[in-house]
């Protein structure tokens, strides 16, 4: 079996989006080497390869769309794929996750549903932005819509993405992405959700991801919260059972005292 894990990691990433700013920059520049490290003893543990593309790309949301497609050009002569986030740290106990997975796909699944009292004020407040899971997932929803299928809840997080070869191909990411932009576009024109969260849209990787597993009924694991485990606003500390910590606020100082 050959497998391999990769990584990518710009530290010059334009700053007009709500997930990149001077601090996070800076974080990284300053922890890159612990991270590489981190990423490249657990590709050892698990026998497999690890790469980490250092890119020029800038922009954010092209970034984003790049670690799918590269996903997808590693399928074409590796068995098992997995990418990470280069702000997720494998914990040293961690499991191996191509024994663990085999031949799927596997994302951990965010679930944001709004009740509405919730809904009417946040819309009141505009308090949405375009990272909002919620505004994604409307985001998701709105394209399987004007496709005739059934809706959910469901966002998978991109920052971890397991695949066998077999799962990623059937994917079929790359080919559909200018299609699946289209439909989006077409999306916020014919959207059933009010201006304050439609107006968030935008093409984005981990919308198009679960709209495509959801569209076409692709067998998609969903991971236990161990494999993915997300600090930000609401999370500060990552228990033991922790496999990967993924560090969205990048306090990394959490993981390298």
């Amino acid at each position: 079996m050959k497998r391999i894990i990769f990584s990518q990691y710009n530290d010059n990433v334009d700053q007009n989006n709500v997930s990149t700013n001077q601090y996070k920059l800076g974080q990284f520049r300053k922890y890159h080497k612990q991270l590489e490290q981190a990423q490249k003893e657990y590709a050892q543990q698990c026998g497999a390869e690890y790469v980490l593309h250092r890119l020029d790309i800038t922009d954010y949301n092209t970034l984003q769309f790049e670690k799918i497609l590269q996903l997808e050009r590693y399928a074409k002569d590796y068995d098992q794929v997995l990418y990470l986030d280069f702000d997720v740290v494998p914990n040293k106990r961690a499991e191996n996750i191509f024994d663990v997975f085999g031949d799927t796909l596997a994302m951990y699944p965010l679930f944001r549903d709004q009740h509405d009292h919730e809904l009417k004020w946040n819309i009141e407040n505009d308090t949405y932005d375009n990272q909002n899971v919620y505004c994604k997932t409307c985001a998701k929803n709105s394209m399987l819509i004007l496709d005739d299928c059934q809706t959910s809840t469901k966002l998978y997080n991109t920052g971890v993405t397991y695949g066998s070869n077999d799962a990623i191909r059937k994917l079929n990411f790359s080919q559909q992405l200018n299609d699946m932009k289209e439909l989006l576009d077409e999306s916020i024109e014919d959207s059933i959700y009010p201006d304050n969260i439609t107006k968030n849209f935008f093409h984005n990787n981990e919308v198009f991801v679960t709209y495509l597993v959801e569209r076409d009924g692709l067998p998609c694991v969903d991971m236990n919260i161990h494999w993915n485990f997300i600090l930000d606003g609401f999370q500060r500390e990552a228990p033991d059972i922790a496999y990967f910590t993924h560090h969205v606020n990048k306090e990394f100082e959490l993981s390298f005292l």
